[in-house]
């Protein structure tokens, strides 16, 4: 839940999720870091399209947003 035109991020936080993927390397929980777009700790699978900056991205009704492997697939199988 959240409202319309907030980031993905925000409204993950407000629900208590503040992890959206594991570390590359470590396999450790990564969560929000820069909250502007330019690290790429915040990415995830939105809608069926990989490495979305969910920090940027408004929440729109609707959406499926899930957590991806480190680096994301390039093609998601529907």
């Amino acid at each position: 839940m959240g409202y319309e035109g907030e980031t993905i991020a925000a409204a993950l936080h407000a629900l208590g999720i503040w992890e959206y993927r594991e570390g590359l390397k470590t396999g450790r929980p990564r969560g929000l870091f820069c909250a502007i777009g330019h690290c790429s700790s915040c990415l995830m699978n939105v809608n069926g399209i990989p490495n979305t900056r969910i920090c940027i991205t408004p929440l729109k009704e609707g959406m499926i947003v899930k957590k991806q492997t480190p680096k994301g697939d390039l093609i998601e199988k529907l």
